[in-house]
């Protein structure tokens, strides 16, 4: 640790790391570069109880004060990051995954954010590209293929794989040669990442799909009900902010939507989110693993029922027909228009519509086919409510004035 003392901190770096070495490392040098003030700046680094040489990193010493915190056991990314927070002594916060490598600029373009509002909360747009540090031997096969391509398309690239492994390579052979590795193969080195434009060689494009809502949002984004919808977890926000809404949700377990949840918190706490294009970074690729479904599927039920509300559940939608953007930001509009101006006269409709959303999520959890909402959620089994609920949808659509809320009525009631 190193200590820093008498020196305000302005800015703490928060980067959860679960058995990223040596990505994390050469994250941390990517932020030894930066153009920002070092003697203001903080990095701590929550290793979450990983089983490979991330502990090494208790000896690093960087031009920054830096502190490694390591978990006894495994706590989860929204409870690393709550627990960076707390040991953080900046006013402004920065999340960062610990496998991100970004330009000089980075931190100072989204500090500059925060001296103009309390309530800012930064976002990047697309990263730049799957950056290749790293050979691993349990790489899949779309990421050998992206060696292969890099291999016949950049002499650099191969010149350096050959230098790291002393002898020569062929593209075709790439994949079986990479899965002889007994560890890691580091391919970039410190001075590579200073010299951060001579990492393009390394890259590759990628098509980033859940970025397609900033797309989207474009120049709505103040505006957008859908807006936290496109915070994705390397966002910065001041201190002050962040205690404001309590942190992170600490209640999801592995893999799950914490992201999204702090975001709408954020956003009913009156955030101002701002998208600044100038933070380029790479995402370093490494080995994927299978993503329990099992685990996102129970965290999005957790996550619907703290926040029962149709601006949150409407995201169900996607599970059963393509995503539509417009679509579901004209049903909250037309939801919070009709609560407006008739108050709770549309109760029982307002309200099937959230029960109908939340039971795509419990049936798909439950690994069933999602089909007979009305039978499933209980709706189908009380008449008298099943009657009032159709008046009510038939009044509402007497008006002309809400055609996507009759829309998403039908489409469930009809599933």
């Amino acid at each position: 640790m190193n200590k820093g003392r008498g020196v305000i901190m302005e800015v703490s770096i928060i980067m959860p790391s679960y058995n990223r070495y040596p990505l994390n490392l050469l994250s941390l040098h990517s932020l030894e570069n930066q153009t920002f003030d070092l003697s203001k700046m903080e990095v701590i680094l929550i290793d979450d109880a990983s089983t490979d040489q991330t502990e090494d990193l208790k000896n690093y010493r960087p031009p920054y004060r830096f502190i490694y915190i390591k978990t006894r056991r495994n706590i989860g990314i929204a409870a690393a990051r709550n627990l960076g927070v707390k040991m953080s002594k900046g006013k402004v916060i920065v999340f960062l995954d610990a496998e991100m490598i970004v330009d000089p600029n980075y931190i100072r373009n989204r500090y500059r954010h925060h001296l103009k509002s309390e309530n800012a909360v930064v976002i990047g747009g697309k990263p730049t590209g799957k950056l290749y540090t790293c050979l691993f031997p349990e790489f899949g096969k779309k990421q050998m293929k992206d060696i292969a391509r890099l291999i016949r398309k950049r002499p650099v690239v191969k010149e350096r794989i050959e230098k790291s492994i002393n002898k020569k390579v062929i593209s075709e052979m790439i994949g079986s040669t990479i899965k002889t590795f007994m560890r890691p193969i580091q391919l970039l080195s410190k001075e590579d990442i200073y010299s951060f434009r001579k990492l393009k060689p390394f890259t590759v494009k990628r098509s980033y799909n859940e970025y397609d809502l900033l797309t989207y949002l474009d120049h709505n984004l103040e505006k957008s009900p859908l807006v936290w919808l496109a915070c994705l977890g390397n966002l910065s926000i001041r201190r002050s902010f962040f205690d404001r809404v309590r942190g992170y949700e600490e209640a999801f377990k592995g893999w799950g939507p914490e992201d999204a949840e702090f975001a709408y918190r954020l956003y009913k706490a009156d955030a101002n989110f701002v998208v600044e294009p100038s933070l380029i970074r790479y995402h370093q690729e490494h080995p994927k693993h299978k993503i329990l479904s099992d685990e996102g599927d129970r965290n999005w039920l957790i996550f619907q029922e703290k926040h029962p509300y149709l601006e949150v559940c409407v995201r169900a939608i996607g599970l059963i027909e393509k995503k539509d953007y417009k679509f579901m930001e004209n049903i909250i509009e037309e939801s919070l228009s009709l609560k407006k101006e008739y108050h709770n006269q549309y109760k029982k409709f307002q309200d099937s519509l959230i029960l109908l959303l939340k039971e795509i999520r419990i049936l798909k959890s439950r690994k069933k086919t999602i089909r007979h909402l009305m039978q499933s959620s209980g709706i189908e089994a009380d008449a008298m409510k099943k009657k009032q609920i159709f008046k009510e949808r038939n009044e509402i659509e007497s008006y002309g004035k809400y055609k996507n809320l009759i829309k998403l009525f039908d489409l469930l009631t009809n599933k």
